[in-house]
């Protein structure tokens, strides 16, 4: 009998968790915009941005990512446990993080909103950087370079010396891997260079060239830019696949993986507008992304093949196309359904484990929030 009931305990346990890794990550995001949070839809547009505005500052002060960045289903979750998991440090140092931080930063410029930007800098100071401008995290993947687009945000505005040093870091360590393997790697040692290395640095050397006048920067960018569209991209469509295997140079994973649309746009948009180069591309992928809208006009975790709305890769694309394209009373209109009372963007697709092992689960993000920001930015005067 006792068995009988230890049998029964072990089933019961094993279909709870089999729903909290297997349903869940696809019922949650409906049920939060349906019953657990209102969304803003039919909001006023400024009450919006203001919620948006809220929300970020309120994200950057929390020690624990919002970002969904586990494996989204239980075998996977229990293939997984041997694995060293993912520290605070990962989390908190990584590119969700600076991309909000980016985003909070460039709205808060545009927006003239110092006491908020005092608030930004007061979390920057604590957490991020030193006085003598050394980084408080070790600098060892490139998802950290946006960090650096924050600095440069800062100093243009307080002046202080030590963002100019937090930069030059973050411009040496891509220039000492640039050096060694004359393209900078996603991960060093790695079989495979992913369409995320572009999105993590470009817009950073970029930033940097602006800033510290070096054309080695743009040298970078530019010859990471040539190096994906040579062995990365389609030639009649523009679209990059996830990664190209640095020994044979063949595409490997999605070649729609929106997110890894976005990271490859974003890039070449940044540089685009700086040096007038690969104009063909961009306003290539321009005319494909736009082809690949879904129903709502926005576009999903796979456009082409999906109908799952994703909020990064709809705002890192969004970002990327011409300003003209898009306005804030547009925006905000087409997104409200999918942000919450609080002013959260909802559905973002979780961290991808790799090419072609792609998250199901969804749920909020600081990169999409801080990608919005960036969006809003964009229209302010």
């Amino acid at each position: 009998m006792i068995l009988v009931y230890i049998l029964l305990l072990l089933s019961v346990l094993l279909n709870l968790l089999f729903f909290i890794f297997d349903v869940m990550p696809y019922l949650a995001p409906a049920l939060e915009r349906r019953f657990k949070k209102q969304t803003l839809k039919g909001v006023d547009v400024i009450e919006i941005e203001k919620r948006i505005v809220d929300a970020s500052i309120a994200a950057i002060k929390r020690k624990k990512s919002i970002m969904t960045w586990s494996s989204d289903n239980l075998y996977l979750r229990l293939q997984s446990i041997h694995r060293v998991r993912m520290g605070r440090e990962f989390k908190n140092y990584n590119y969700p993080r600076a991309y909000l931080m980016y985003g909070i930063s460039a709205y808060l410029i545009k927006a003239r909103d110092e006491a908020r930007l005092n608030e930004l800098k007061h979390y920057f100071d604590k957490y991020y950087i030193f006085d003598t401008g050394q980084p408080r995290f070790h600098v060892n993947k490139v998802d950290q370079a946006i960090f650096g687009i924050v600095a440069i945000h800062l100093f243009t505005v307080y002046k202080e010396n030590k963002y100019r040093v937090f930069a030059n870091s973050l411009f040496d360590f891509i220039h000492a891997n640039y050096s060694k393997n004359k393209i900078v790697l996603y991960r060093e040692n790695t079989m495979n260079e992913l369409n995320d290395t572009i999105g993590m640095i470009v817009p950073f050397l970029v930033k940097y060239y602006q800033f510290a006048g070096n054309p080695l920067a743009l040298e970078i960018a530019r010859n990471q830019l040539a190096f994906f569209i040579e062995h990365g991209t389609d030639r009649e469509t523009y679209l990059p696949s996830h990664g190209i295997h640095t020994i044979t140079q063949i595409k490997v994973g999605s070649s729609n993986w929106g997110r890894g649309i976005g990271w490859y746009f974003i890039g070449l948009k940044d540089f685009y507008e700086v040096s007038g180069e690969f104009e063909a591309q961009y306003l290539g992928l321009c005319n494909t992304v736009r082809k690949l809208k879904n129903k709502e006009g926005l576009w999903d975790q796979f456009p082409g093949s999906d109908d799952t709305f994703d909020a990064s890769s709809t705002t890192l694309i969004i970002y990327s196309l011409p300003r003209k394209e898009y306005n804030s009373d547009k925006l905000m209109k087409q997104l409200s359904k999918y942000i919450s009372k609080e002013g959260f963007i909802l559905q973002t697709s979780g961290d991808t484990e790799r090419p072609n092992l792609y998250s199901r689960a969804f749920g909020k993000s600081e990169l999409s929030q801080g990608m919005l920001l960036l969006i809003l930015s964009k229209y302010k005067h």
